[in-house]
C-alpha cells in the first residue's frame, strides 16, 4: 500500500469540471457514516427539491457505515477509495421507470475507465463493474418519490483506487483497484470530475431515450452474456441457465430449460459446469 494520498479537493474539483461545474453543488468529508445515507436525509428534510437543476454531490475519503446493495458493507480505508454520492430529480419519471438506472450509471463508469486507459473493464449485472472479472467497482440507486410523476434518486458510487490488506481481508468478493492495475496512484479529483460529466450527459440521454438507449452497449460491456449462470432470487430459490441479454426495463434475460425467462432481481454467479 503506498502511503501517498491524493486528497479530495474542492477547489481542484471546480477547476476539472469547469465550465459545468455551475451545474454541481459539491461537498467534501473527511469522514462521514454514508454519503447516501446524507443525501437521502437532505431529501427527506426537504433540503433539496424536486424541481432543483441542481445537481447535489457529496465525496468522502472515509465511510464509516458505507453501504452497498442488499445491505451489504462497503468496505474502504482513509482515502482508497473513491466514494461518492449525487441527487437527481427525475422530472417525468416514476420509481417503477427508473429499474435500469444502475445499468445507465454502469455504462457511464465503463465509459471514464476505458477513456482513462484501464483494459479489461465490463459489467456484472445489475450493478457491479468488474476489471479482468475482479470487482472494482460498485453502484447504490435509493429512489424516493416526488410530487406528481417525479422520483428523487440518490446514486452512490465507490471505486477502489488503492485498497490496503486490511481492507481486502474485509472484502467477501474478489477484487482489485486501480493502483493495482496501472500501477500508479491515479488522481482522484480528476477521476471524480469525469465521472461527474459522464454520468450527467448519460442521464440526460436516458431521459431523452430511456434505457434502450444503452441496451446494446450494455450488453457488449457485461462479462456473463452468453455464458452459464446461476440467479439466486430473493426466496432463496435457484435458477439456471445461460445470459441472453437484457430487456427495456433493465431485467436479465436466461435461456433455461423451460424457455427464456426475465428476472428483475437477483443475484448472478458464474456455474460450474465441471
Amino acid at each position: 500500500m503506498q502511503n501517498n494520498v491524493t486528497l479530495l479537493n474542492l477547489e481542484s474539483l471546480i477547476n476539472y469540471l469547469y465550465p459545468e461545474s455551475k451545474h454541481f453543488f459539491l461537498q467534501i468529508f473527511d469522514s462521514i457514516d454514508s454519503t447516501n445515507s446524507f443525501l437521502i436525509n437532505l431529501l427527506k428534510n426537504k433540503q433539496i427539491s424536486d424541481n432543483t437543476d441542481l445537481i447535489y454531490v457529496v465525496a468522502a475519503e472515509l465511510q464509516t457505515k458505507g453501504r452497498g446493495r442488499n445491505g451489504r458493507v462497503w468496505c474502504s480505508g482513509f482515502g482508497e477509495s473513491l466514494t461518492f454520492s449525487l441527487s437527481w430529480s427525475f422530472k417525468e419519471y416514476s420509481v417503477s421507470q427508473l429499474s435500469s438506472l444502475s445499468l445507465v450509471i454502469g455504462v457511464a463508469i465503463i465509459r471514464v475507465l476505458k477513456y482513462f486507459s484501464i483494459e479489461g473493464v465490463s459489467l456484472k449485472w445489475p450493478n457491479d463493474v468488474l476489471v479482468n472479472n475482479l470487482k472494482i467497482a460498485g453502484v447504490l440507486i435509493e429512489l424516493r418519490s416526488g410530487i406528481k410523476k417525479s422520483c428523487q434518486t440518490v446514486i452512490g458510487i465507490g471505486i477502489n483506487f488503492n485498497l490496503s490488506k486490511d481492507t481486502r481481508s474485509c472484502i467477501d468478493c474478489g477484487v482489485t483497484d486501480l493502483f493495482e492495475i496501472t500501477g500508479k496512484l491515479l488522481d482522484r479529483n480528476l477521476i471524480l470530475s469525469s465521472l461527474l460529466l459522464e454520468i450527467k450527459k448519460t442521464i440526460s440521454n436516458f431521459e431523452m431515450f430511456g434505457f434502450s438507449y444503452f441496451k446494446e452497449e450494455w450488453i457488449c460491456y457485461h462479462a456473463y452474456e452468453g455464458k452459464r449462470v446461476f440467479l439466486k432470487i430473493p426466496n432463496d430459490q435457484i435458477v439456471y441457465g445461460i445470459v441472453d441479454g437484457v430487456n427495456d426495463n433493465g431485467s436479465i434475460c436466461l435461456l433455461t430449460n423451460s424457455g427464456r425467462k426475465m428476472f428483475a432481481v437477483g443475484e448472478i454467479s458464474l456455474r460450474d459446469i465441471n
